[in-house]
């Protein structure tokens, strides 16, 4: 239940630097055979519908995905943090660290697929931000949130890290 959930302090920072090594997984992470088609759907989207449009598509498919990967219920935050970790893992999209932040989760997801790649647009970046949240608000529902609980994406402009809030 999210109101037993408990607060275990400040998430572990990622590296700064761009290493060989995590440019290495970002390309394992972002196949080349579904890279450019994943891409030029999101440039698609994002330049032929609004904004509000293209982000709800996503955000849909997200909701969708959730459901393919189930999360057993947990008791406290960092119970839940293993458990994300467990399914994006599954998923191969990167890791996420959990903080409260007053009557809200904060969520931060590093390594997504293809957070390395070139993306002069930002279109990828705002597909799969929208594609996460919806597979937030689906899993942290399933935790004992209520169904007008949503995970929101905040962009902090930084590309380290994809920003979520999950509450009220």
């Amino acid at each position: 239940m999210l109101k037993s959930l408990s607060s275990r302090g400040a998430p572990p920072e990622a590296p700064k630097t761009d290493t060989a090594e995590l440019r290495y997984l970002a390309d394992r992470q972002f196949s080349p055979q579904w890279r450019t088609v994943l891409m030029t759907m999101a440039d698609e989207l994002f330049e032929n519908f609004s904004a509000e449009e293209a982000w709800g598509f996503y955000r849909q498919i997200g909701l969708r995905v959730s459901g393919e990967v189930a999360l057993p219920t947990v008791k406290t935050l960092e119970e839940l943090e293993g458990s994300l970790n467990s399914a994006l893992a599954v998923l191969d999209w990167g890791f996420v660290s959990l903080s409260l932040d007053h009557s809200a989760i904060s969520i931060r997801h590093r390594a997504y697929p293809g957070q390395r790649v070139e993306d002069p647009s930002g279109h990828w970046r705002r597909a799969f931000a929208a594609l996460l949240e919806g597979v937030y608000t689906i899993w942290l529902q399933g935790q004992g949130g209520r169904a007008d609980m949503k995970a929101t994406y905040r962009d902090t402009g930084g590309d380290d890290a994809l920003d979520f809030s999950y509450g009220l």
